[in-house]
C-alpha cells in the first residue's frame, strides 16, 4: 500500500494526470414482469457484481413483481420491491443480505453499553440516506436518515462498526471508546454497470466503444464561473474554448477536435435534456443596417450564457464518429450533451446557493505618460524635418494633466449570484424547479448582465408501463454592452483602442468637471454616454411519454419547442465620434426564433443467456426552424433627450434590414449494441438526414459508423492478475456532416435596386447571386482508436485516443472576375485534414481521512488543409484596423486562418544598409524596419518588396492543451486547484499596430517599452523604428511584428470549502461556505492584456485576433450552500 501511495504521489508531481472520463456513479436499468422476489434478486445479479443470500422461507407468501428502471441505483430498486413486504435488506461489498423488518428490529435490542451517533456523507459532502451500520459480529444495527444520520444505543466500546451501501465501498471502523463519527463513502468502482448517455438513449460503459468524455459539474457552483462553457474549458481532452472577450455574457470559440470548415461554423452540436440548438442562439445576433459597422461587436452570440451552471447534473463530450454519427449532418464538430437536475424519491430538498463575485483586470499595458509623450512628439516631428510641437514655455502647463485612460475605464466589478432550488418527491412523482439569477457588472464601466431563469423538470410513473415527463426552461437576460469594435479604423469607436491610444495630457472633463464632449476621442465619453442594450428571452420545453410494449421493448414520444427573442437598442449622441458625426445615430433591432422538434423512437435492451446483451434504438425525427428580424438606423436627432425610445424625431431614415428564413430538417436514426459476454463489443450507428437548405437530388445522406471493442480484461487469461482492473481496446470508423450551407444559398434570389429610365430613377428587381443547385453536404469521414486502463481496483486510470478527421467538399464562397456579373460563388470543393492525440490519466494520491485525487488530460492536434479544388490558396476578409489588409490566409498544407504577411528583419541602421538592401517603394530609412525579400514573380528573390514576399507568419492553433485538477480533503474542509494551459499558439495583437509603430506623432499615445526601447541611431535597437509623423512604418503591410506567441499557463482556479457542524439543528441538511479565486495566475509572454482572446470570432478564417476586445478578468469569490 505504501508503495502504491508513493507510485501516486509522484505521479500526481510530474503533473501527468488527466481528467476522469466518466463518473462512477453505479447504476443499474432492468425490466421484469410477474416475477417472484427470487426472480427479481437473480435479475439484479445477472446485471451486477452483486449476490444475494436470504432464507427461502422469508420470500413464501410475497406478491409478484413487476417493475422498469433505467439508469437507477441498487437501492432504490430494492427499496421499490421490498415496500410492501415485511422485508428488509443489508449489503456488505457485493454482499446483500434479505431479513425480515422483525429480525432487524430485534438485533438492535441487544443490551450494548453506550449509545453511538454519527454522520455519513459521500466525497462531495452530501448525505447519504439508507447506509446500513451494524456491529461486527452480530445482527445489531440501523440504517442512517435522510440527513445521513444515525444513532446506535447500547454498544460496547470496544466494537466495530460496519459501514455499507449498495454501489459504495464497505468501511469498518474501531469504536475505540468512541461515540460520535464522521463517516465519508466512496463509490465502488467495480459495483453496479455505470450507464453513459450517448445521445437517444443509454449504454452500460463497459460496452461503449466510442469516444464519450463525462465532466464533472458537482462543485461548479462554488468556482467562480459564471457559464457552462467557463466551467467546461482545459476539462477535457480534445476541446478547446476560448473565452472570445472578458464583455459579460460574450461569445465562446469551442472546437472538438480542431476546426473542420471553412467557411461554416466550427461550433459544436449542443443537446440540452435531449433538444438539439444551435451553439448560436440560432444565429440571433444582432446586426444593423446600412451603417452596421458602426455597431461593432456584439457579444451576446452564446446560447450557453443563457443556461445557468447550478442546474447542470452531467456534460458528456461525444467526439469519434461513433459516439456523434447519430446526429448525422449536424455533428462533424462533436457534440456536447447536456443533462439537468432531476428530481429524486424519497430525497424532498429545498437548497439556496449564493456567490459574491469580486472582477478586476489583472493587468495594465504601460503607455507614456505626459512627459514621456510630450518628448515622444517632439523627437518624432523633429525626426520628420519639423519643428517641435511642444515649446518649452508650454510644457509646465501641459504637465499639469496626467491621465490615466485606464483607470478611467476599468473598474473592480461586482457580481451577485443566487440560486433557490426545490427536489424530491416520491417513487411516481418526481420535481426539480431552480430560480436563479445573476447581476454580473463588466470591468469597464457602465456595462453588466443581467440573467433570470426558471427550470421546471417532472417525471411522472402513470403505471409500471407507461411514463411522462418534461423539461421546461425560461430565461431573461439583458446586456449592456461596452464598445470593442474591431472592424473600424478609428481608435474612437473602441473603449479598449481608445484608453489605449488617448493622449495623457488630455483631461476627459472641462474647466467645470463635467465630461468633456468636444473632445471625440475621450474613451470616457463613449463609456459614459454611449448606449447598447441587448434583451434576449428564451424558452426551451421539451416533453415525453413513454410506454413499454412489451418487455424490453420500449415506445417514446418526444416533442417540444424552442423559441428566442432578441431586442437591440443601440444610440450615440453627440459628444461621441459616431453621434457627432451623424448628429445622433440610433438603431433598433428585432430578431425572433422559433423551432420545434418531434421524435419517436423504439428501444430494445435485452440480455440472453447472460452473455448475449443487445441494445437497439430506432426512430424518426423532424426540426423546423423559423427566424424573422428587422433592422432599422436612424440619424440626425434634433437633440439627445430620448435616445432610441422616440425615433420619429430623426431627420434621417436608412433603408430598413427585413430577413424572414425558414428551413428543416428530417431526419431517420438508428443503432444497435452487442455485446458477447462482455468482452467483444460491436456498435453500428446509422442517420439518414434530408435538409431543406439544399435542392432536390442532394437534400438527402446517410451517416453511418461501426465501431469495435474488446474488454481485455474480462478473457481468462486476466482473470488471474490483480493489477489491471479494466483493460479496453476500441476502435471506430463513420461519417457526419455540416449544413453550413446559407438559407437559400442554392437558389437565385433577388433584391431591389434603381436605375435611370427616361431621365428618372425607376425601381426594380434583379438578382443578388449566382445560384447552385448542385451544393451539398460538408461531410466528414473519422477514424479512432483508443484505449481505457484502469489500475488497483479503479485507483489509476488512463485512456489514450488516436483520431483522423478528413472533411471533404469543403462549401467556400469564391471569388470569381465581376464579367460574370456576380463577384461570389458557393460551391462545394476542398478537404481539410484534423489528426491528433488524446491522454487521460488520474489516479486517487490518498484515500485516508485526508484524501487527494488527481486529473488532467494533455491534447495535440495537427489542423490542415489537404486541397482547395484546384486553387492553391485564397485570402480572409481585410480588417481596417490593420491598414485594410487581409490578414489570414487559406493555403493548401497550412492550418485554417494562418496568419499570412511580411517578415521583419530588423531596423535599418545607415544609409549603406538601406542601399544594400531590397528595393522598397516606400522609401525606408535609417531607423525604418527592413522587410525580408523572400520571393518574385519568378518564385525567387527579386531584390523588390512587394507582395510576392508575404508568407505564413503565424498559426493561432496551439500545438498542444493541458488541463490538471487536484482535489484535497479533510474532514469536512476541501481545497481545490485547476491549471490550464495552451502551447504554441500565435496572436495577431492588433493594438500594437498603433502603439508600438512610433509613427502617430500628436494623434496617439504609444507603449512604454517601444519608446524605452526605440532607434535614436546606429546600433541603438534593432526591434524598434525611430519616431516619426510620417505614414505607418509598416506602410500598409500586415507583418510579423504584431504577430505573438500566445502560449500560457493559467491557475484558472483555486476553491476552499467548508462543511460547517450542524449540531441538532434537525431544519438543516447541511451548510458549506467556501472561497474561490478564477485567473489567479497566468504565466505568458503576451505584451497584450490576456493571450485568450478572439476578436473577430464570427468568421472561421479570421482567428486568433486581439483587437479592442475587453480583456479577461481575475475573479475572488465567497458564498454559501444551505440544504433544508
Amino acid at each position: 500500500m505504501m508503495k502504491l501511495t508513493t507510485l501516486l504521489f509522484f505521479v500526481a508531481l510530474l503533473q501527468v494526470a488527466a481528467t476522469s472520463t466518466y463518473s462512477q456513479t453505479q447504476k443499474i436499468s432492468l425490466n421484469f414482469q410477474n416475477k417472484t422476489l427470487s426472480e427479481v434478486f437473480a435479475v439484479i445479479e445477472q446485471n451486477s457484481d452483486y449476490s444475494f443470500f436470504y432464507k427461502n422461507e422469508l420470500l413464501k407468501g410475497a406478491k409478484l413483481k413487476t417493475g422498469h428502471y433505467e439508469n437507477t441505483m441498487v437501492s432504490e430498486v430494492l427499496d421499490d420491491v421490498l415496500r410492501d413486504e415485511n422485508l428488509t435488506y443489508t449489503s456488505k461489498g457485493k454482499l446483500v443480505m434479505i431479513l425480515s423488518k422483525d429480525e432487524a428490529a430485534n438485533g438492535m435490542g441487544l443490551q450494548q453499553q453506550k449509545t453511538v451517533t454519527g454522520k455519513v456523507t459521500d466525497l462531495g459532502g452530501m448525505p447519504l440516506p439508507g447506509v446500513s451500520v451494524v456491529i461486527k459480529g452480530t445482527t445489531s444495527g440501523t440504517i442512517t436518515d435522510f440527513d445521513g444520520k444515525f444513532t446506535l444505543p447500547k454498544v460496547h466500546g470496544n466494537g466495530i462498526l460496519i459501514f455499507s451501501f449498495v454501489g459504495m465501498k464497505t468501511q469498518e471502523l474501531q469504536i475505540e471508546g468512541k461515540t460520535a463519527f464522521s463517516i465519508v463513502m466512496e463509490e465502488d468502482a467495480i459495483g453496479i454497470e455505470e450507464v453513459v448517455a450517448v445521445g437517444y438513449g443509454t449504454i452500460r460503459k463497459s460496452d461503449l466503444t466510442g469516444s464519450v468524455s463525462k465532466i464533472n459539474v458537482e462543485k461548479s457552483s462554488e468556482r467562480s464561473v459564471t457559464s457552462i462553457e467557463q466551467m467546461l474549458q482545459g476539462q477535457v481532452s480534445g476541446v478547446q474554448i476560448i473565452q472570445n472577450t472578458g464583455a459579460p455574457g460574450s461569445g465562446i470559440t469551442f472546437a472538438i477536435r480542431g476546426a473542420t470548415s471553412i467557411s461554416g461554423s466550427n461550433q459544436p452540436l449542443i443537446v440540452i435534456d435531449g433538444y438539439p440548438v444551435d451553439s448560436d442562439n440560432g444565429g440571433v445576433k444582432m446586426s444593423g443596417g446600412s451603417q452596421s459597422g458602426y455597431l461593432g461587436n456584439v457579444p451576446q452570440d452564446n446560447a450557453l450564457a443563457n443556461l445557468n451552471p447550478g442546474d447542470i447534473e452531467s456534460v458528456e463530450i461525444l467526439k469519434d464518429a461513433s459516439a456523434t454519427a447519430i446526429y448525422g449532418s449536424r455533428a462533424s464538430n462533436g457534440v456536447v450533451m447536456i443533462t439537468t437536475k432531476r428530481g429524486k424519491a424519497g430525497t424532498n430538498r429545498i437548497e439556496y446557493n449564493f456567490r459574491y463575485d469580486i472582477s478586476q483586470l489583472p493587468k495594465k499595458i504601460n503607455v507614456l505618460n505626459t512627459a514621456d509623450y510630450i518628448a515622444y512628439s517632439n523627437e518624432a516631428y523633429l525626426n520628420s524635418g519639423q519643428d517641435s510641437t511642444y515649446k518649452a514655455a508650454a510644457i509646465a502647463k501641459y504637465m499639469e494633466t496626467n491621465t490615466n485612460w485606464q483607470d478611467l475605464i476599468y473598474r473592480t466589478a461586482f457580481v451577485n449570484n443566487h440560486q433557490l432550488t426545490f427536489s424530491g418527491g416520491e417513487e411516481k412523482m418526481k420535481y426539480a424547479v431552480a430560480l436563479n439569477y445573476l447581476n454580473q457588472e463588466g470591468i469597464v464601466k457602465n456595462s453588466n448582465f443581467d440573467r433570470g431563469s426558471i427550470r421546471v423538470n417532472l417525471d411522472r410513473e402513470m403505471s409500471k408501463k407507461f411514463k411522462v415527463g418534461v423539461s421546461m426552461s425560461s430565461t431573461i437576460s439583458k446586456n449592456k454592452a461596452a464598445m470593442q469594435s474591431s472592424s473600424i479604423n478609428d481608435v474612437s469607436m473602441s473603449v479598449v483602442r481608445g484608453a489605449l491610444s488617448s493622449r495623457p495630457l488630455d483631461s476627459p472633463y472641462t474647466a467645470e468637471d463635467e465630461l468633456d464632449q468636444s473632445f471625440l476621442g475621450n474613451p470616457l465619453t463613449l463609456v459614459t454616454l454611449a448606449d447598447d442594450q441587448n434583451r434576449m428571452t428564451t424558452l426551451l420545453a421539451n416533453m415525453f411519454a413513454e410506454y413499454t410494449i412489451v418487455k424490453d421493448l420500449i415506445f417514446k414520444v418526444n416533442g417540444g419547442i424552442n423559441t428566442t427573442s432578441t431586442h437591440r437598442d443601440f444610440y450615440h449622441p453627440r459628444g461621441t465620434t459616431l453621434g457627432n458625426l451623424e448628429g445622433g445615430y440610433a438603431y433598433r433591432g428585432h430578431t425572433n426564433s422559433f423551432n420545434y422538434l418531434t421524435e419517436y423512437t423504439l428501444s430494445y435492451n435485452k440480455t440472453i443467456n447472460k452473455k448475449h446483451r443487445i441494445s437497439a434504438v430506432t426512430g424518426y425525427t423532424w426540426q423546423e426552424w423559423t427566424r424573422r428580424s428587422l433592422g432599422l438606423s436612424l440619424l440626425n436627432f434634433p437633440n439627445d433627450n430620448l435616445l432610441y425610445y422616440d425615433l420619429s424625431s430623426a431627420a434621417s431614415i436608412s433603408k430598413p434590414t427585413t430577413s424572414t428564413q425558414q428551413w428543416g430538417l428530417s431526419s431517420f436514426i438508428g443503432r444497435l449494441n452487442y455485446s458477447f459476454d462482455s468482452r467483444y463489443l460491436v456498435t453500428f450507428t446509422g442517420r439518414a438526414d434530408g435538409s431543406t437548405r439544399l435542392a432536390e437530388g442532394n437534400k438527402w445522406d446517410f451517416f453511418p459508423s461501426l465501431a469495435l471493442g474488446w474488454n481485455v480484461h474480462n478473457e481468462a487469461f486476466m482473470k488471474k492478475q490483480k493489477v489491471i482492473s479494466e483493460f479496453k481496446v476500441r476502435t471506430s470508423y463513420g461519417f457526419s456532416g455540416n449544413q453550413a450551407i446559407a438559407v437559400g444559398a442554392t437558389k437565385a434570389s433577388l433584391s431591389t435596386t434603381g436605375s435611370v429610365i427616361n431621365e428618372s430613377i425607376q425601381t426594380g428587381y434583379t438578382q443578388a447571386n449566382m445560384a447552385n443547385d448542385d451544393l451539398h453536404w460538408e461531410i466528414t469521414r473519422q477514424i479512432n482508436a483508443g484505449i481505457d486502463l484502469a489500475f488497483m481496483e479503479g485507483r489509476i486510470t488512463f485512456g489514450f485516443d488516436y483520431y483522423n478527421k478528413l472533411t471533404e467538399d469543403l462549401l467556400i464562397a469564391l471569388t470569381i472576375p465581376p464579367s460574370n456579373g456576380f463577384t461570389r460563388y458557393n460551391t462545394n470543393q476542398g478537404t481539410v485534414e484534423n489528426q491528433g492525440y488524446e491522454f487521460d490519466l488520474g489516479g486517487k494520491i490518498l484515500t485516508g481521512k485526508f484524501r487527494w485525487d488527481a486529473s488532467g488530460n494533455l491534447s495535440i492536434n495537427r489542423n490542415k488543409i489537404v486541397d482547395l479544388g484546384g486553387l492553391e490558396s485564397f485570402m480572409g476578409p481585410t480588417f481596417g484596423a490593420v491598414g485594410n489588409q487581409s490578414l489570414h490566409i487559406a493555403k493548401v498544407g497550412s492550418p485554417i486562418g494562418s496568419f499570412y504577411g511580411y517578415r521583419i528583419d530588423g531596423i535599418y541602421q545607415n544609409q549603406e544598409e538601406i542601399d544594400a538592401g531590397p528595393v522598397d517603394p516606400v522609401t525606408p530609412k535609417p531607423g525604418s524596419f527592413k522587410f525580408r525579400d523572400i520571393s518574385g514573380p519568378d518564385g525567387v528573390p527579386d531584390g523588390v518588396i512587394s507582395a510576392y514576399d508575404r508568407e505564413i507568419i503565424g498559426s493561432p492553433y496551439p500545438d498542444f492543451i493541458f488541463g490538471i485538477t487536484n482535489n484535497l480533503s479533510w474532514k469536512d474542509i476541501s481545497l481545490s486547484f485547476f491549471i490550464q494551459g495552451s502551447i504554441g499558439q500565435d496572436v495577431i495583437n492588433a493594438n500594437r499596430y498603433y502603439l508600438d509603430a512610433l509613427s502617430r506623432g500628436l494623434s496617439s499615445n504609444v507603449s512604454q517599452e517601444a519608446w524605452n526601447n526605440r532607434w535614436t541611431g546606429e546600433g541603438t535597437s534593432n526591434k524598434y523604428p525611430r519616431a516619426t509623423t510620417s505614414a505607418s512604418p509598416f506602410s500598409n503591410r500586415f507583418t510579423d511584428f504584431i504577430v505573438e506567441d500566445a502560449s500560457f499557463i493559467r491557475l484558472k482556479n483555486v476553491t476552499l470549502s467548508y462543511n460547517l457542524p450542524l449540531g441538532k439543528r434537525a431544519y438543516l441538511k447541511n451548510v458549506k461556505v467556501f472561497a474561490s479565486a478564477g485567473n489567479l495566475l497566468t504565466i505568458n509572454n503576451y505584451t497584450g492584456y490576456d493571450p485568450e482572446i478572439n476578436s473577430k470570432a464570427d468568421n472561421s478564417l479570421t482567428p486568433g485576433l486581439d483587437s479592442g476586445s475587453i480583456p479577461q478578468y481575475r475573479t475572488f469569490s465567497m458564498g454559501i450552500n444551505v440544504g433544508f
